[in-house]
């Protein structure tokens, strides 16, 4: 029964020839391929088989960078790990300029910090001055986002040991057996 009610949503949904958009909404209207339009909140006509329609939020959206540990100017170690917040202003051109919004976000956040963080020593280093520096570089007007927010949510500075990771203890002669 419920493969039956799945089918007929999607032949209701591929035929249905109206599409809404909610006030916190934008959409990308496509007629044939290459008439595009801007949709705002409203109800709008579609022509099933000759339009596409892409909806998207607009609300604010927020998502985590992994973990990085960088080393500054001075050979000092950080761990730093960040949240980035935007919000969509005009969908068209976000979706002429971004592929993935999120994972483009979340490399070029985490390209700037570590940019931010080798040409400095350690003490001109604080989560407020790594914050301003990555909401300068990122033009998000260029890609249709608005309200863009950078917070560092984990700072340290921390001493590494890279044995294991770049296996240098093979060459100082070290064993390293977990299981003995």
């Amino acid at each position: 029964m419920e493969l039956i009610n799945t089918i007929a949503g999607f032949i209701t949904k591929i035929l249905q020839w109206w599409f809404l958009v909610m006030p916190w909404e934008q959409a990308i209207h496509v007629r044939k391929g290459n008439i595009v339009k801007l949709r705002g909140e409203g109800i709008y006509l579609r022509i099933p088989f000759i339009d596409s329609v892409y909806i998207q939020t607009t609300r604010m959206r927020m998502m985590d960078t992994p973990m990085q540990t960088l080393s500054a100017k001075d050979g000092n170690t950080i761990t730093v790990k960040s949240a980035i917040g935007y919000s969509i202003c005009d969908i068209l051109k976000l979706y002429n300029t971004l592929f993935h919004p999120e994972m483009t976000l979340n490399s070029m956040t985490m390209g700037h910090i570590a940019d931010f963080v080798k040409n400095h020593n350690i003490e001109e280093i604080s989560p407020f001055s790594i914050e301003h520096f990555v909401k300068d570089k990122i033009p998000v007007t260029e890609y249709g986002l608005k309200d863009l927010s950078i917070k560092v949510t984990t700072f340290a500075i921390v001493k590494t040991f890279r044995l294991i990771q770049d296996g240098s203890y093979l060459s100082e002669g070290l064993i390293m057996n977990p299981l003995k």
